[in-house]
């Protein structure tokens, strides 16, 4: 990656979005829990609504813009500078993380839902539930890798779009640092949401 960029430091919660979009579609409420049952449209919708917000407060750098992280992005960030399988290292314990199975101790995690997010301590770069909590979307369309290296990757102009982290009803390989998930765009679910970066303009 070769430009600067910031990332939220945990999941948009449902305080943050229904303050700026005047609605809350979470089947898990709470204010301090992330937004979830948000579509990949809804997603780009706050985060253009952020970016309309924060620039008319001169809060925004000439050529950013608040949206979602790429893939790119988003493995940069929760990596941390790590390469192991995880942030925290090459297992995932439940005390790591909201998910569901470690298969690492043979230990279910599972419980029913979301927590707030920071609720689990974050990674070396302060940031909370990069595993686990829910899966955040991405701004990506869904492409095979290429076989060499790669700078500044991003994927756009197709129908799935990708999405990251894994959630807490997901076992411990599917919230690795490298877990590709991908949906249609219109999904919904209780087990994903987002999280924003304030980052170069990119058109997905």
């Amino acid at each position: 990656i070769s430009y600067c960029f910031w990332m939220g430091a945990t999941e948009v919660t449902q305080a943050q979005y229904s303050a700026l979009m005047g609605s809350n579609p979470s089947a898990f409420l709470g204010a301090s829990r992330p937004v979830d049952q948000v579509s990949w449209f809804d997603a780009v919708a706050y985060c253009s609504a952020l970016t309309s917000q924060q620039a008319a407060l001169n809060n925004v750098p000439q050529g950013y813009q608040y949206r979602l992280p790429t893939e790119a992005e988003w493995e940069y960030a929760c990596r941390a500078g790590t390469t192991t399988e995880f942030n925290v290292g090459p297992d995932l314990f439940c005390n790591h993380a909201k998910f569901a199975y470690s298969y690492h101790s043979n230990s279910n995690c599972w419980t029913y839902g979301s927590l707030s997010v920071g609720s689990y301590a974050s990674n070396a770069w302060g940031l909370h539930d990069m595993h686990g909590n829910l899966g955040e979307w991405c701004l990506d369309t869904y492409a095979d890798y290429t076989a060499g290296a790669v700078t500044d990757p991003f994927v756009t102009g197709g129908y799935y779009r990708m999405f990251r982290g894994g959630s807490w009803n997901d076992v411990s390989h599917k919230c690795r640092s490298a877990q590709r998930e991908f949906t249609h765009r219109n999904f919904t679910s209780a087990i994903i949401g987002f999280r924003v970066v304030l980052a170069p303009i990119l058109v997905p």
